[in-house]
């Protein structure tokens, strides 16, 4: 009993060395390095989307919302909600969030030092339900956007991460809580 007690308290103790938790429970208009959330449409380009950002609290807990209007109206077609991130540490392999939606796809966007143009990201798509469900997300799986980008990164080389509702005309809503890289 006492070594499966060790070895559990080993590993939750290990387990925590190697994540760090994204969301700021003090202050969740921030993320952990202190960095706004903020909410960005296609409108600084001359797209039509509309939409918010919102920090809602439930069950004593709190989760952002990406709500809106995704158009491709006016060559446009994406709102989101992103913050910039400094990981010191190039040994983390991925992302854990848990996030619930309308049913609807959205995607998880990471810019790194090899994406120096807006319109650069590697992304992974996220599928919804109407239920909290937690996804862990390893960054091989992310997919890079254009052909130059190397097709691997380390997590030290991600400048900035976002969760984004792209590519077609539908009503937007995606909650997402526990951002955590691991």
């Amino acid at each position: 009993m006492i070594i499966k007690f060790v070895f559990v308290l080993i590993v939750t103790c290990f387990n925590n060395l190697l994540s760090i938790e994204l969301t700021n429970k003090l202050s969740p208009e921030v993320n952990c390095f202190n960095k706004k959330w903020e909410f960005i449409s296609d409108q600084v380009m001359g797209g039509l989307s509309t939409g918010t950002l919102e920090i809602i609290t439930e069950d004593d807990n709190f989760f952002y919302r990406l709500n809106g209007k995704v158009t491709l109206e006016n060559n446009g077609g994406f709102i989101q909600f992103r913050s910039i991130i400094n990981l010191k540490k190039s040994d983390y392999e991925g992302i854990e969030i848990t996030v619930r939606g309308n049913g609807e796809n959205y995607y998880t966007h990471l810019t790194t030092k090899y994406t120096f143009l807006p319109w650069q990201y590697y992304n992974h798509e996220i599928i919804t339900t109407d239920s909290w469900t937690t996804l862990k997300i390893f960054f091989q799986n992310f997919k890079k956007s254009h052909f130059y980008q190397p097709q691997s990164f380390s997590s030290d080389d991600i400048k900035t991460i976002g969760f984004v509702a792209i590519g077609r005309n539908f009503d937007a809503q995606l909650d997402i809580k526990n951002i955590e890289f691991f």
